[in-house]
């Protein structure tokens, strides 16, 4: 769980930073002007942006100019407080004026001669953002990351009480071994004789091993013991309670045959 909220952690940041460096790559290129050229040979291109619902100026609004047919901007700039901008580009071409605001931007196409000056207006609707509505969107995000925290809190909670269960569980199944071996931890050392002696002998070394088994679940558990010496613990305590239960099967097989 720690592993996962710090590659969430690492993987926000990086975007964070990704959208720095973007912006200001954008701010940098705010002030880049079209190529120069021959003195008195330069067109104009100018206009105003303004909001068609309130009838006033915009600021601030992205404007870039493009060569026709060209996806690289020729030049960038934003609008002043009157809504106004302004190109000095080279004449005698086609450009395309884009005014980016909100999701979908707003395109003219015009062509210049040597020192003409082309008014190119731009009338835009955008959905402005109240205080209320603004005040709203940072509550739903608040509201979002309180139930991430909250989810996060009960998924944790939830895997600490199914640890403490599976402990639970495997302390029931200790108390029952021990009661099964009659003692209260060890199996008695105890020498049998016989072919019915020797069944019962295996039986009690049976218990042991499952017993044992289970100590070193709860020890696991508990984090008193590492996954790696867990494994190799148990796996050697099984290979041997099968080789019991192996020998279990004989003698009982012979028993049978015996009676018959």
């Amino acid at each position: 769980m720690i592993k996962q909220i710090l590659v969430f952690t690492v993987c926000f940041l990086l975007i964070a930073l990704q959208g720095i460096s973007s912006a200001t790559e954008l701010d940098s290129t705010l002030n880049s002007t079209a190529p120069p050229s021959t003195p008195g040979e330069n067109a104009i291109i100018m206009g105003y942006v303004t909001d068609a619902g309130m009838n006033t100026p915009y600021s601030g609004a992205l404007v870039e100019i493009f060569y026709i047919n060209h996806t690289k901007p020729l030049a960038i700039t934003r609008t002043d407080y009157q809504g106004h901008y302004r190109f000095d580009i080279p004449p005698e071409r086609g450009y395309d004026i884009y005014v980016r605001v909100g999701e979908m931007p707003t395109m003219q196409s015009v062509y210049v001669s040597p020192g003409q000056i082309q008014t190119v207006n731009f009338k835009i609707s955008v959905k402005k953002v109240t205080n209320e509505q603004f005040t709203e969107d940072i509550g739903f995000r608040v509201v979002v990351i309180v139930a991430v925290v909250i989810l996060l809190i009960i998924l944790i909670d939830q895997i600490y009480l199914r640890k403490r269960r599976e402990i639970k569980e495997l302390d029931k199944e200790r108390q029952k071994l021990e009661e099964k071996m009659g003692t209260s931890g060890e199996a008695p050392d105890l020498r049998f004789t016989g072919r019915e002696g020797e069944l019962m002998g295996l039986k009690k070394e049976k218990t042991q091993f499952e017993y044992m088994i289970n100590l070193t679940n709860i020890k696991y558990h508990t984090r008193k013991l590492d996954e790696e010496s867990f494994r190799e613990i148990v796996r050697d305590y099984q290979k041997k309670l099968i080789e019991i239960e192996i020998k279990i099967k004989e003698l009982e097989r012979e028993k049978e045959k015996s009676r018959e």
